[in-house]
């Protein structure tokens, strides 16, 4: 898992700007600082190359509201909802950009969650990271990755002088010190949740501190990336051009992936090298045995099965089981028991036998084609087995069934 590059803006361009690099894997921050405005995102240029980057922007800048729909979700709602926003907004509905989150309920109506922002501003804010090359991953508002309080709680924590706020999972604001009572008041003074020291909160508020968790905002944020899966680069402004972050992530296991593809193919042109060896072996023994069984015939190796049929038909003797019939049940013996071997085979016209001496891995390998071959139907009479250094040489023999 990447590491991550938390870089968190002001309002301008001239605002200080705080960044954190944190890693997920080892779940602890790396590196930290700040930059006394946008003109210095050079310094942080090195540090954003193969990790991902995400920028969190002043929630005061970003309006998250839940529009109630007339039916689910759909394309057509989605064409029509700057439309259905233009009486709610106090600005042209064509300077917002709005994106889209996750459809959600409210009570039993349908209704999707959005986020609304200047659309110059944020133009702006991309424009100045991509003129410093720092390829964004992610654009979030900075409250949206507090954590969610119990019971439409609030959840709170200082940054820059501010109290970031954030009420249930779709509610978020940044309140100012001299107006947090009031603040609290319109809230009806919710149970407060705070991650930082809270000793300018009015008496009248429940604060329940979470000292356990007390750290650097951007660590806190950077722990609870996981959980949102919202992303204000979308739409026109989606990330395009991912290689170099696709690298990143995956460069040691593409790496590894490679090494173990070529050994594969080795490994594999190997095998098949042997196997043709093996197979060319194999048309020469047949073709040889064939020349030795019918002396004088014209071999065609590609029409070999075609002869040896041939040929075998002209010894069928009428019987039930001919010696064609007795080979066939042999040879498809060979494909279940590989360590059997025929060394000799001869055959008893008259009494329609066919005697077959051959070499197997062991005891148990005679007993096993002697089970196959009489569940074909066929009568098999096993002689004597000797061991040959490590194989065991012995003759079976196969009648028809009577």
């Amino acid at each position: 898992m990447t590491e991550i590059l938390l870089i968190r803006t002001g309002q301008t361009q001239q605002e200080s700007i705080n960044w954190l690099i944190y890693s997920p894997l080892e779940q602890e921050i790396i590196a930290s600082g700040g930059l006394p405005n946008a003109e210095q995102l050079g310094e942080l240029v090195e540090k954003a190359q193969s990790r991902e980057v995400v920028v969190l922007l002043p929630c005061d800048q970003v309006q998250l509201k839940t529009v109630i729909l007339p039916t689910k979700w759909n394309r057509k709602l989605e064409q029509a909802l700057p439309y259905m926003l233009e009486e709610e907004i106090a600005c042209d509905v064509d300077d917002l950009f709005i994106a889209i989150a996750e459809p959600t309920m409210v009570g039993d109506k349908h209704a999707i969650k959005v986020a609304m922002t200047d659309r110059e501003w944020f133009e702006t804010w991309l424009a100045v990271f991509a003129e410093h090359e720092i390829e964004v991953f992610k654009l979030l508002p900075d409250a949206l990755l507090l954590p969610t309080a119990e019971h439409e709680g609030l959840s709170v924590i200082e940054l820059n002088n501010q109290w970031l706020c954030k009420q249930g999972a779709w509610r978020i604001s940044a309140v100012e010190q001299s107006w947090l009572a009031e603040y609290l008041t319109a809230l009806g003074h919710p149970n407060v949740a705070h991650y930082s020291p809270a000793s300018q909160f009015p008496e009248t508020v429940n604060l329940m501190a979470h000292t356990d968790a007390y750290d650097l905002p951007l660590a806190l944020f950077a722990k609870q990336l996981p959980e949102i899966k919202f992303n204000l680069r979308q739409g026109q402004y989606q990330l395009k051009k991912q290689s170099t972050l696709w690298w990143a992530y995956w460069q040691s296991a593409a790496i590894a992936a490679s090494v173990a593809l070529v050994g594969s193919v080795a490994v594999k042109s190997i095998e098949l090298y042997q196997l043709n060896s093996e197979l060319e072996v194999a048309k020469t023994q047949v073709v040889e045995r064939y020349q030795t069984a019918f002396p004088g015939k014209t071999v065609r190796p590609h029409l070999i099965k075609n002869q040896i049929q041939g040929e075998l038909a002209k010894l069928e003797g009428g019987s039930s089981a001919s010696f064609l019939d007795l080979t066939n049940a042999l040879v498809g013996v060979f494909s279940q028991v590989q360590e059997f071997t025929p060394e000799t085979l001869r055959y008893d016209q008259r009494r329609n036998e066919l005697r077959v001496r051959a070499r197997g891995k062991d005891f148990q390998t005679f007993g096993k084609v002697k089970a196959i071959l009489e569940q074909r139907g066929l009568t098999v009479d096993q002689g004597s087995l000797n061991n040959d250094g490590d194989f065991v040489v012995g003759e079976i023999k196969l009648r028809g069934a009577a």
